[in-house]
């Protein structure tokens, strides 16, 4: 913990139970792999997931999006609640204790501390290019790392983060989020390649096109792709005015 940290905590012992969390993952397409947003409080110490406790009079969204900021600098970002985790053993504040007895800090007396912490999951497909991570109120480092190679975390953030990259696959079958990772205007096998990265696996392009075109929703442009050597593919728009009428008409947008 830094002395950052250590205030912070102190600060708002008062202003929660302890026993209710939140903790984000972020996505990100970045140079063609998918990546997740984990930090640390020092350079060098453990990796974790950007996440802490309910305050008392907050929802959890409300509470995901202030630690999100607090511990990255990110704001302004649609987290999708995914999944509790509730094993009794995921966490514990025996060694928050221990080393804040070592640093020489007194506790307050009137703080019973939970023998557990229930957390709720959200996570976020987001644009690499439109979030800039700061380090928050808390100065902590930020990386992103592959989904395929994350380092061994604190508590249970592994897990995590494996629940939440089902939850966004599962996701892509049923709402058109690949689009936010592209420029406003993207070819097919653009939208494909993203897809393609996210469920880690290749896509038949005749059947992808067809699949996507079905849903009314990506208005082709009279331009095609610049700078390509081969036949310039045409260019693709995301009708967002469409996709809310099909949204509210229940349209499946199965894939």
């Amino acid at each position: 913990m830094s002395l950052n940290k250590y205030q912070n905590f102190l600060d708002n012992l008062g202003n929660t139970s302890l026993n209710i969390a939140v903790d984000c993952v972020l996505f990100s397409v970045i140079s063609g792999r998918l990546k997740v947003l984990i930090n640390s409080f020092q350079p060098g110490l453990s990796y974790m997931l950007p996440g802490g406790a309910i305050f008392n009079q907050e929802t959890s969204d409300i509470a995901a999006n202030r630690i999100l900021f607090e511990r990255t600098g990110v704001k302004n970002i649609f987290l999708q609640q995914f999944k509790t985790f509730t094993d009794p053993k995921r966490f514990s504040f025996e060694s928050i204790i221990e080393e804040l007895k070592h640093e020489n800090i007194s506790l307050p007396s009137n703080i019973d501390f939970p023998e557990r912490v229930i957390t709720i999951g959200y996570f976020a497909l987001v644009n690499f290019n439109e979030v800039h991570t700061t380090g928050g109120v808390l100065s902590e480092e930020n990386i992103w790392t592959e989904v395929n190679s994350v380092p061994e975390l604190l508590y249970d953030h592994n897990l995590i983060i494996t629940e939440a990259l089902e939850a966004l696959r599962k996701e892509l079958f049923f709402k058109p989020i690949g689009y936010n990772l592209l420029p406003e205007k993207f070819t097919m096998p653009e939208l494909q390649r993203i897809y393609e990265i996210i469920l880690d696996r290749p896509l038949t392009r005749s059947n992808f096109q067809r699949k996507m075109l079905n849903w009314g929703i990506y208005e082709r442009l009279e331009e095609r792709k610049e700078g390509v050597s081969h036949k310039r593919p045409f260019l693709y728009r995301f009708n967002r005015e469409k996709y809310e009428e099909a949204t509210k008409q229940g349209t499946n947008f199965g894939f």
